[in-house]
């Protein structure tokens, strides 16, 4: 049996916030990491060319360079940790270059300590996976390929909704518990996990509507044969599909298309049913500020 001990994942806190960079620092040092500091993008860019770091939490306005400017260097370098990027600033073309620039996560400060921890650890027990890619980042028009496996899913859902972080918290809720679940769908049944699959994913923001459009590259499938799912159920027997699920071995659930409908002012469906577009209007639109075109 070997004494050695275990090597401590290398991460890097570059902020320009002191307190910001101290604390994060001590919790995750607290949670067995090896951490270093630098408190600007200069700082940051040379500590990561220097030495392999597994982590990076990534302030995004800091003197000299930019967070996003580092994360952009490091996406063309030899030297490529996941990225958190961490920052106040919640604007749509913020998180959308972001996403571009490959960041793994996103932390809106003020956060609590406690989810740096929570967010390195997700992050560090991930395998590595194809790169979601943006096919486009307009506020209002964002196009995505993502692999379809779970982990992908839940990412682009927290940047998704970030996106949408201007409408009332009720409409925000029942938009994001709605993407998630056809989200899921078409990467679980569509795309088998099989993470050299793509998911398409559209959002489109207008004063008046928000609308998702989710295709999987899946065959597609018929209501009628969803005998795992409440929605493909007689009235009569509303909780059919739990057993079936038990039986399959699949996750607790099966009501989620049947509250996506019940959630959207339209749901709308192609011929086989691998491709879904939800559909949400806003009753007041000068209540819901518009997304900046162009």
């Amino acid at each position: 049996m070997s004494d050695e001990a275990p090597t401590r994942r290398r991460v890097l806190i570059a902020d320009d916030d002191a307190a910001t960079r101290h604390g994060v620092a001590k919790l995750l040092e607290n949670a067995g990491f090896d951490v270093s500091e630098a408190a600007d993008g200069n700082a940051a860019l040379s500590a990561i060319q220097e030495k392999q770091y597994d982590l990076v939490f990534l302030d995004i306005w800091m003197p000299h360079l930019s967070g996003l400017e580092v994360l952009a260097r490091i996406r063309t370098g030899t030297s490529r940790p996941k990225v958190i990027v961490m920052t106040s600033d919640g604007t749509s073309e913020t998180l959308l270059r972001a996403v571009k620039e490959q960041a793994y996560d996103y932390l809106g400060k003020p956060f609590p300590p406690r989810q740096a921890v929570e967010v390195a650890q997700r992050a560090l027990s991930a395998d590595q996976e194809p790169v979601i890619e943006v096919l486009s980042a307009r506020p209002h028009w964002v196009e995505l390929l993502i692999p379809c496996t779970r982990e992908a899913a839940e990412r682009i859902q927290t940047f998704m909704m970030k996106l949408e972080a201007d409408l009332p918290d009720t409409v925000r809720e029942t938009i994001a518990s709605s993407f998630r679940e056809l989200l899921l769908n078409a990467v679980e049944w569509g795309g088998q996990l099989d993470p050299n699959r793509k998911v398409r994913i559209a959002s489109v923001r207008s004063p008046r509507m928000l609308m998702f459009r989710i295709a999987d590259p899946g065959p597609g499938f018929s209501f009628e044969g969803l005998s795992h799912a409440a929605v493909g159920q007689p009235e009569s027997e509303p909780v059919a599909h739990m057993s079936v699920r038990e039986e399959r071995g699949i996750r607790p659930g099966g009501f989620g298309i049947l509250m996506t409908k019940a959630a959207a002012d339209e749901l709308l469906y192609n011929e086989v049913q691998n491709e879904v577009m939800f559909i949400k209007y806003f009753d007041n639109p000068q209540a819901v500020p518009a997304k900046k075109v162009g």
